[in-house]
């Protein structure tokens, strides 16, 4: 078959006929374009790479050596910063990770990073304290980036497979409607206040918030252009959401600027925690996982989605769509809250008893 195209995908694909079963697809990084003209270049690089990566199998096949030109982590990283990490959705995160990867493996050579050397780059993380779901997500990116430098630098990456740090995951911190309020009302100005309701009621994330415009407010809805999952997509505004936006200054075509003054956009989020933090010590109320306090996610954007399915009963297909998930079993097994009230409640004397099949018969006959 060799070079073909599939309906779901704009990039060419092969198949590798030598290559282990299950491994003969094969999606390229080649864009099929549009006019005929691309077409047409595009299909003779994918050619090209097709006879590349079948003469790479039979090297490995027949044991025959490869020549792989030798790079230190360093130089790989850069152009992978500003040519693979930089077109991703999550780019300023992945950008964020990438920085302590290279502190950490700046000197080895690919080759030299195996799984002795990633269990070393644990202990140092967690020695500075470093929480291990965050270590998770730095070495998932190293991750990725070993596998693309398959084939040229590396014939396989020597992370695959390898597991991932035991995360014990904190007890979650519902922000009642109550406590709320309590963060609004301590609000020193219109910023504050918005990046709040739009976080709780509109279910946005924070770095859509960050790069939010005053021009994306459409009526009741606000356009979120360049989202985490990639697609845009509108969400829908409450009353008090709505107000919000529109009584915020128009000082710059972002609605929220106070927040990006840093120089570095990695930054802009930390200072909305940290404003945040201070917000939370006016209202009495504790901050951060630490203390099982309040954290902008759980305040805003978790708590919002508990609220709208279990105290409003909205339809799970229209929370999804207002959160942008792209699954509706995450939000369900991430999202969905249960009150310590509504436990007790459950528990409680008032509760209903439940009398099993084989209680019944006893039941039945004592009577």
């Amino acid at each position: 078959m060799g070079v073909f195209r599939r309906p779901d995908s704009k990039y060419w694909q092969l198949w590798l006929e030598t290559a282990p079963t299950g491994q003969q697809k094969e999606r390229t990084k080649i864009l099929i374009g549009t006019s005929a003209a691309e077409r047409q270049d595009s299909w003779k690089l994918a050619h090209e790479l097709y006879a590349q990566r079948m003469a790479e199998i039979s090297r490995r096949v027949h044991r025959l050596a490869v020549e792989r030109p030798a790079i230190r982590f360093a130089k790989y990283a850069e152009p992978y910063a500003t040519h693979t990490i930089a077109h991703r959705a999550g780019a300023r995160r992945e950008l964020e990770l990438l920085i302590q990867l290279r502190r950490f493996f700046d000197n080895d050579l690919l080759t030299a990073i195996d799984r002795d050397r990633v269990t070393h780059y644990h202990t140092a993380r967690l020695v500075d304290h470093v929480a291990p779901v965050t270590v998770n997500r730095e070495v998932d990116l190293l991750k990725a980036m070993l596998r693309d430098a398959v084939p040229k630098y590396l014939e396989a990456s020597p992370l695959v497979g390898m597991k991932r740090l035991r995360i014990v995951k904190p007890r979650r911190r519902y922000v009642t409607p109550e406590e709320f309020d309590q963060l609004l009302e301590v609000c020193e100005d219109a910023q504050d206040t918005a990046i709040l309701t739009l976080g709780r009621d509109g279910l946005i994330r924070l770095g859509d918030l960050l790069d939010l415009q005053h021009t994306d407010r459409d009526g009741e809805f606000v356009f979120v252009r360049d989202p985490k999952g990639g697609e845009p997509y509108e969400a829908a505004l409450s009353a008090r959401a709505k107000a919000a936006l529109i009584a915020l200054p128009r000082e710059s075509r972002y609605c929220f600027p106070k927040f990006r003054r840093a120089l570095q956009p990695r930054d802009w989020p930390g200072s909305v925690r940290q404003r945040l933090e201070y917000l939370c010590r006016q209202a009495n109320l504790d901050y951060g996982r630490a203390k099982h306090g309040i954290t902008f996610h759980w305040g805003t954007r978790r708590s919002g989605a508990t609220d709208l399915l279990m105290k409003r009963q909205a339809p799970l297909a229209a929370v999804q769509r207002q959160g942008n998930w792209k699954r509706p079993d995450v939000l369900l097994q991430v999202y969905t809250e249960v009150s310590r009230e509504d436990l007790l409640r459950a528990v409680g004397p008032e509760a209903t008893p439940v009398i099993l099949p084989s209680e019944a018969k006893v039941v039945k006959k004592a009577w």
